[in-house]
């Protein structure tokens, strides 16, 4: 009886550790910031907010040309969105998200040097793709911009899952 239930136990530990081998490892969850000065200097800093595999990055931060925006008015507000590709190229590897914005603008005046007020914006942002520290991430959140011509702040806060 003990030799039969010793096999039970050995046959149950295998199929335990059989299965957790195939399910492969676990993605896991990270909360973080990037914040940025997008004009104009172009730089950027990556924050973890939370315990995870990303580290924190600093350095180069890009904009795809996104063209026109798209005006709409919302309870008679003047709002302009934009979609936009954004790079962040830091020492611990390349992050490229694609960002949705809503812009409105505060105040009457153009900014310095610019055709159009100073504004502030919200919006959505996903991962597109990554490479070192970065590669195989996946995950988005939402963001905050501050456009007074010059400077214009942004930060992206979300959740990203890392493999």
């Amino acid at each position: 009886m003990k030799a039969r239930l010793a096999v039970l136990v050995v046959f149950a530990a295998a199929v335990t550790l059989a299965s957790v081998a195939a399910a492969g490892p676990v993605a896991t969850k990270q909360r973080i910031a990037i914040s940025s000065k997008l004009h104009p200097e172009r730089t950027f800093v990556l924050t973890p907010l939370t315990a995870g595999v990303l580290k924190r990055d600093s350095g180069a931060a890009s904009e795809a040309d996104s063209g026109p925006g798209r005006v709409v008015q919302r309870d008679g507000q003047r709002v302009e969105i934009f979609n936009a590709t954004l790079t962040f190229a830091g020492k611990r590897g390349t992050l490229t998200i694609r960002e949705r914005t809503e812009w409105v603008a505060v105040s009457n005046e153009n900014a310095p040097g610019y055709n159009y007020p100073p504004g502030v914006a919200i919006g959505t942002w996903k991962v597109v793709r990554g490479s070192g520290q970065y590669a195989g991430v996946t995950g988005g959140g939402r963001s905050g911009h501050a456009g007074l011509g010059s400077p214009w702040l942004a930060r992206q806060e979300g959740l990203i899952t890392t493999p």
